[in-house]
Parts: C-alpha cells; sequence; structure tokens
C-alpha cells in the first residue's frame, strides 16, 4: 500500500511516531489523533522498525536524538529498507542541526515533508500532518468516520468580532534577568470565537493582513491596552497592593509590517497616550526583524518619527531574519528581542546558547536592552543572568494573564519575593551589629567626594531601615513606611530627589519636615550575589542639589565597593593577625579605587612599612612575638593614616595604606609620623624584646590608564 491508497480507500492516514521522550510522544499522538489521524508513539528503535514493516504507516515523526539508534542512523535504516513512507523529523537540538538532518534524509532517498523544532505549536505539527496527506493544510473532512471539524475562521468572522469587541487581551509580564523585578508587560491579543473557540494570532493576524484589518486591530489593541495601562498605573493601584513599582510600567505592542507606511496610525496611538496622560517613553513597540526589514526606507522613516516622539521600539525575533547587522545599525531600535526558538533550546544546544550570547554582546556594544522571551526554567534564566541579559519573560515567570488576574498575581509574587530577600539579609548577619571600618571608610569617602552632610548604608529589614553605617546623622533606625530606601528598593534603578519639598510623594514626609530634614536625596540599591537587593548606598543634605550621569556613575561605583564587601562577609575580607584587609581583598579593593580615581582625575597616594626582620624574629622569639609585631604595626598604621581609604596587608610582612586624591606630600607627612610612632614604640619596648624593624615606602598614581599593581611596580620610594 503506498502512502496515498488511504485517500482512495477512505481510510485516516497512519502516523508512527519515534521518540525516547514518551511524553512527547504521547503528545504528537494526541495532536495528530484530534486531526483525524491513526496514531502510535514508540519509545524504543528496535520495535519501531519492526512496526514499520507490520503496521505500514503512511507518515513517521523521528526524534533525532536517542539512545539506542539516533534520528540520523534510523533514516538510513529506512533508506536500506526501501521505505515509502513520508518523513517529518523533530527535535530540539536547533535549526542548524535539523536542516542538516533534513537534507540528509532527502540525499538518501527519503520522503521528507520537513523539520519541527522543539517545543512545538499543534498548529505547526498539524500543518506538517495535513502536508503529509497531500491535504494542503485542509481540514480532514474526507476521511469517513470522522466529525467534521469547526471550519476555519474568515475575514467576515474577523471584521465582526472587531465591530462586537471580541478582541481581548492578556499580559505577559517582563522581569529583570538579574533582580527579578517587574519592569513590564507585553500586550497579547486573544481571540474566543463563540462557535469556533479560540482562535490563535498565528490564524487571526495573518488574516487580518491579507484583508486591511491589521491597522484597524492594532488600534483597537492600543486602545484596550493603554486604558488598562492607566489603571495600572493609578495612585489608587499603588496604593491598593502597597507599590509604586507599577506607576512606570512599561507596556510592549506588536506592530505589524503592513502598518509602518500608515503614519495616521502612529498619530492615532500618540493621540491615545496624549489624552490618557501617559508618557510615550513607556510604550515598546515590537516589530519582527522581518517585517522591519520589508522596506527599509519607510522603515527608517517612520520608526526615526516614532523614536523622536519617545516611543521605545523593539526588534523581535533577531536572530531568524535577514540582513540583521546592517539593518540593527541603521534603525533606531531602544532593545533586541533573542527569539524563543534559541532560548526555549537553551539548555540543550550549545548553537542556541551561541545565538543568545552573540545577540547579548551585539545589544550591550550597540547600548540597546536585550529581552529573551520563552524562558520556562530556573536554568535558563540563570544562564541569561550569567550573560547580563537584560530582561526575561515566559511562563517560568508567567504565562499571558487576563488584566483581571494581574494584581492578585502581583501581590502573591512580591510577597515570596520579599521573604527571599528578607531571608538574604538575615543570613549575612549585619543587622544590629557594630560599626566596622571597612563600611565606614565607604560612607566617608562618599561624603568627601559628594560634598554632602550625609552619607549612608541602609539595611531595609521587614518594619524599619537599619544603618549598618552613617556619617552625618545621629539616628540609628527609621520605620521602613517612611524611609526613602523603601521606595528605591522597589525598583532597580538609582532614585534621586533633587529637591524634597518639591516632590509630591516626599514633601511631607516626617523625615524631611522634622529631623535630619532631607532636601537632597540620592539612593542606589545595594545587591547581593544572587540578585536580592538588601539595601541603599545613599547620600543626603538638606540643602537641594543636582545629580548628573557622572555622579550617577562614581555612585555606582561606590556601590559596587559596598558589595563587594556584603559579599565577602567580614572573616573573609579581613586578616586575621592585624585586622586589616587581607591581602586579596586589599588588592581587589584598591583596584576598584584606582579605577574611580581614575574616573574623577584623581591621584592616589600610599603609604607602605615592611617588617624587615621578620622572619628572623618568629625563628629567635617564636610566632607569636611576630604576629604581635604585625598587630603593632597594623596599629601604629591606622593611628597614623586615620583617613586612609584603605588599610590592609598588602604582603605577608607589609601593612599598606591608600590615600584617594592625596599627592606624595601628603604620603611623606604620614611615613614620618609612621616612622616617629614606631621610634616611640621601640623606646617603649623593654630590652630583651624585638623591635619593630620597618623600612617605609611612599608612591603616588596619577589618574592614568592601566592596572593597579602593574603601576605601583615601579612607584614606591624609600623613605630617607
Amino acid at each position: 500500500m503506498t502512502n496515498n491508497d488511504y485517500l482512495d480507500k477512505g481510510k485516516p492516514p497512519r502516523l508512527l511516531i519515534l521518540d525516547d521522550e514518551a511524553m512527547t510522544g504521547e503528545t504528537i499522538a494526541r495532536i495528530a489523533h484530534f486531526a483525524g489521524f491513526e496514531a502510535r508513539h514508540l519509545t524504543s528503535s528496535a520495535t519501531f522498525f519492526d512496526q514499520v514493516t507490520r503496521w505500514q504507516p503512511d507518515i513517521l515523526a523521528i526524534d533525532l536524538i536517542m539512545p539506542e539508534m539516533d534520528g540520523v542512523e534510523v533514516m538510513a535504516e529506512l533508506a536500506r529498507r526501501g521505505s515509502q513512507a513520508r518523513l517529518i523529523i523533530t527535535s530540539g537540538v536547533g535549526s542548524r542541526v535539523l536542516d542538516a538532518a533534513g537534507r540528509s534524509a532527502r540525499e538518501h532517498g527519503l520522503d521528507i515533508v520537513g523539520v519541527i523544532a522543539k517545543p512545538f505549536s499543534a498548529i505547526g505539527l498539524r500543518e506538517l500532518l495535513y502536508r503529509a496527506a497531500k491535504m494542503e493544510g485542509s481540514p480532514v473532512a474526507a476521511w469517513p468516520g470522522e466529525r467534521m471539524p469547526p471550519r476555519q475562521a474568515n475575514v467576515e468572522d474577523l471584521q465582526e468580532a472587531l465591530t462586537l469587541g471580541q478582541i481581548r487581551l492578556a499580559y505577559q509580564p517582563k522581569i529583570r534577568c538579574r533582580t527579578g523585578t517587574l519592569v513590564g508587560f507585553e500586550a497579547l491579543a486573544r481571540w474566543r470565537h463563540a462557535q469556533l473557540g479560540d482562535i490563535p494570532p498565528d490564524v487571526f493576524i495573518p488574516l487580518a493582513e491579507a484583508h486591511g484589518l491589521i491597522d484597524r486591530l492594532t488600534l483597537k489593541v492600543a486602545e484596550q491596552a493603554l486604558d488598562w495601562l492607566v489603571d495600572i498605573s493609578s495612585e489608587a493601584t499603588a496604593n491598593r497592593v502597597g507599590q509604586h513599582v507599577l506607576q512606570d510600567m512599561l507596556l510592549s505592542m506588536n506592530v505589524s509590517a503592513r502598518s509602518l507606511a500608515n503614519s495616521e496610525l502612529f498619530d492615532a496611538i500618540l493621540r491615545l497616550c496624549r489624552e490618557r496622560g501617559i508618557a510615550p517613553q513607556r510604550i515598546v513597540l515590537e516589530l519582527t526583524e522581518t517585517s522591519a526589514m520589508q522596506d527599509a526606507t519607510t522603515s527608517l522613516d517612520t520608526l526615526t518619527r516614532l523614536r523622536l516622539h519617545g516611543f521605545q521600539l523593539s526588534i523581535d525575533d533577531f536572530g531568524t531574519g535577514y540582513s540583521s547587522m546592517v539593518q540593527l545599525v541603521r534603525l533606531p531600535f531602544s532593545e533586541i528581542k533573542v527569539d524563543k526558538q534559541f532560548v526555549m533550546t537553551a539548555t540543550d544546544s550549545e548553537e542556541s546558547r551561541a545565538v543568545i550570547r552573540s545577540v547579548v554582546e551585539l545589544g550591550r556594544s550597540l547600548g540597546l536592552n536585550t529581552t529573551a522571551e520563552g524562558v520556562e526554567d530556573q536554568k535558563t534564566l540563570d544562564y541569561l543572568d550569567e550573560l547580563h541579559c537584560d530582561l526575561a519573560q515566559g511562563y517560568l515567570i508567567s504565562r499571558p494573564l487576563p488584566p483581571e488576574d494581574i494584581l492578585g498575581w502581583f501581590t502573591v509574587r512580591e510577597a515570596q519575593r520579599e521573604e527571599h530577600r528578607l531571608t538574604a539579609l538575615g543570613n549575612l548577619g549585619l543587622l544590629d551589629t557594630p560599626a566596622e571600618a571597612r563600611f565606614d571608610r565607604l560612607t566617608r569617602l562618599a561624603c568627601r567626594l559628594f560634598g554632602v552632610s550625609t552619607a549612608y548604608i541602609s539595611l531595609l529589614d521587614r518594619d524599619r531601615q537599619w544603618f549598618k553605617s552613617r556619617q552625618g546623622l545621629d539616628l540609628t533606625e527609621t520605620p521602613r513606611e517612611i524611609a526613602f530606601c523603601h521606595k528605591t528598593l522597589e525598583g532597580d534603578e538609582l532614585v534621586v530627589v533633587p529637591d524634597a519639598l518639591a516632590h509630591p510623594f516626599y514633601k511631607d514626609n516626617p523625615l524631611v519636615r522634622k529631623s535630619p530634614f532631607i532636601r537632597f536625596y540620592a539612593g542606589r540599591p545595594l545587591y547581593l550575589r544572587g540578585g536580592e537587593k538588601v539595601g541603599t548606598l545613599c547620600l543626603v543634605d538638606p540643602e537641594p542639589r543636582a545629580f548628573g550621569e557622572g555622579d550617577a556613575a562614581l555612585l555606582a561605583d561606590l556601590a559596587g565597593m559596598v558589595e563587594n564587601e556584603l559579599a565577602l562577609g567580614a572573616s573573609h575580607a579581613h586578616d586575621e593577625c592585624t585586622g586589616l584587609l587581607n591581602r586579596t581583598s586589599f588588592r581587589e579593593q584598591a583596584e576598584a579605587a584606582c579605577q574611580l580615581c581614575r574616573r574623577l582625575g584623581l591621584p592616589m597616594a600610599l603609604v607602605s612599612a615592611r617588617l624587615e626582620e621578620l622572619p628572623s624574629v618568629n625563628k629567635v622569639f617564636g610566632r607569636d612575638t611576630g604576629d604581635r609585631q604585625l598587630r603593632d604595626l597594623a596599629r601604629l598604621m591606622v593611628g597614623v593614616a586615620e583617613e586612609a581609604d584603605l588599610t590592609g596587608r598588602y604582603r605577608a610582612t607589609e601593612v599598606t595604606a591608600l590615600l584617594m586624591g592625596a599627592d606624595l606630600e601628603r604620603a611623606n607627612d604620614i611615613a614620618e609620623s609612621l616612622h616617629c610612632a614606631i621610634l616611640h614604640h621601640n623606646d617603649s619596648q623593654v630590652s630583651d624584646k624585638a623591635k619593630l624593624m620597618s623600612s617605609i615606602q611612599v608612591a603616588t598614581l596619577p589618574p592614568d590608564e592601566g592596572s593597579f599593581e602593574q603601576r605601583l611596580e615601579g612607584a614606591w620610594q624609600l623613605l630617607g
């Protein structure tokens, strides 16, 4: 019986599935049964060939990756046996391997229908099955004994749906990969017909495009989505959920290539934004890569105008189209979305990971946000975070939600994230602990660099803001509900309040109206390695202030140094013998200080004291005496270099102080003071005790390029 005999005899076509994942095989079989096919699925290649001979299937669906025989071997065996069945290849190995497998099948003389990547859609699989049955996608009405499936939606149905408002929206959340903070939603059109049921977008969008209804559909979507955005962003909603982060949500909407020439459509969307008081900067218009390339000149004109009005532009499904690099540089996009076929196969496909890596690096080099869609497991999200991908969306975070479910989802999710954050904060072991020099030196540095009266490191506990380090502030804690940092931690960005008395949210805050009379505030969240936000590094002043991009970058650098301390912990960062920074921590933080001085154009001075005879002291007097000498030297260095930004055990026998913004004269002054302190210390020792035999060096580093270690190597000068 040939693969067309079933059409002549009125029999349903037979599909035999070979896939070692039983659940996948069962899913394919279920889809095939519903489409009118007779289907069986097997997990073993041995029984597969027996069924090919005995059952004589008309269509074969073969997975490429299997433990006994891989798909290429199976196809070679089918060719050797002279199989006449039509062939569908499935796998999650990536499109390049799938395409190569398809070419291999054809070269073996097999009748291949097509290839389909996992995970696949029911629609895509049905299309391949219909093609295999030589029915060109038509319903299986001709097969006797099978119930006539519902008819396909037509243009009249779509026109009626638009007139009656049957097109509704669902919203899929987008989060930051690093922190999990919600940043926006993508609006997705949904159509449920009374008789035909749910009609997927990949059916009705092409229908709208083909019959000139796409602009009307886009405008209907925009009206609904913008009305929803007004509601979700309202003060009433913010008060209801206890957060204001929803007031800054971004909204993404899809735009068809057919609409790019219609300037009136985009004028209408801009008018809708203005009527609702929505800043266009909060709207992201998404175009597929292929659609953006169809008419490059029109695209350039239209997209440039949209960017001038403030809209953000996203290139969707990046990596699946053509001329990508050239067009991406030409067109004014603000975001790249990595196509979900790569994201969904990232855990199993090195090729997919390579594409994702390349897109993320490309986006970073062009100053664009990168968004990965199709994130379905934590391992994939962790990989995206490792690559520094900006945003993610997918079933791991949430399926598309009807508007009435969003606040409930948000409230539950934020409660879970807060408990996780509080656990991470508790694990630090810093709450209600004494002041530590490693944090105090950074808040002192912040006051000095920014010229503010107050700087502090706050940790946000469940009901309070507690200050781990503070300069210019008498308080040790405040209620969380009035803390500026409470709002800062709702988002992931630096929060700047130039004048609190002029700010509607802060003007009546008791910290503004009463002591400490805050007028200026700048706070940057502090992150742990797992992305948890545990507190803030803050600048406060009783006078209004401006705060520019350079200031923001500088504060971010300082916050990074605080985060390094949080990650290391006191025991890991400090030398057990001297209590100063240990060698590793000193070198890391000196490198960060070096970069900071380079950014600010500041010199850097160092004073170092080395115990030349320490090995001999250890040998003659014992290790305890040698350790005591190191502690004494460390104490003396701290005493004469109180203003040092870093003091640490630079080498085994050496203690070093680093001062940002200091010159050689200041370094020499400290060195002389240290020399005198050592002499005084030795004079006070009993005659039979070992004396401190120390050589003292000074160095200055101008704000030049190069690493700290390399530049310091030839800069030391011995104190005479």
